[in-house]
């Protein structure tokens, strides 16, 4: 909590804020891929915790790997074409919610990642990046 006191004449006013930390902190594996956990939250409320690979070049939300879509009951919207490195592939999209630092969003998801969710540039922008190699250290804030 941050407390502001103001004072307005005869009058004197509290403002309570509650600050709330977004920071998630993640890992760099044994094969260098920078890893953040976040939470994928099912069409019935069940919440499941993965690590999502950052990809700096994907400028889209959130792929993530075709067999977990249906455990997670989310709705598909069709598929549409996607370049991918230089070549165009077909993947399906999808409307799901997950959480990031504490933040639920509803997302639009790609499904076809072969391992790790990734996680692109349009859920991190507005956050800032550390990325520690020496440290192994990873945080979003």
């Amino acid at each position: 909590m941050e407390t502001v006191a103001k004072d307005e004449g005869s009058v004197s006013l509290t403002i309570k804020k509650k600050v709330v930390d977004r920071s998630v902190r993640g890992r760099i594996d044994e094969f260098g891929k920078v890893l953040l956990p976040i939470i994928l939250v099912a069409s019935d409320g069940l919440e499941i915790e993965v690590e999502a690979l950052i990809n700096l070049q994907f400028g889209g939300a959130l792929v993530i790997p075709e067999d977990l879509t249906a455990p997670l009951g989310w709705r598909c919207l069709g598929g549409r074409r996607v370049l991918q490195g230089s070549d165009t592939v077909r993947m399906n999209h999808y409307i799901g919610m997950m959480s990031l630092g504490g933040e639920l969003k509803n997302v639009v998801v790609l499904g076809g990642a072969k391992t790790h969710p990734v996680l692109g540039q349009r859920l991190m922008a507005g956050r800032k990046l550390t990325i520690d190699f020496q440290q192994g250290l990873v945080v979003l804030e």
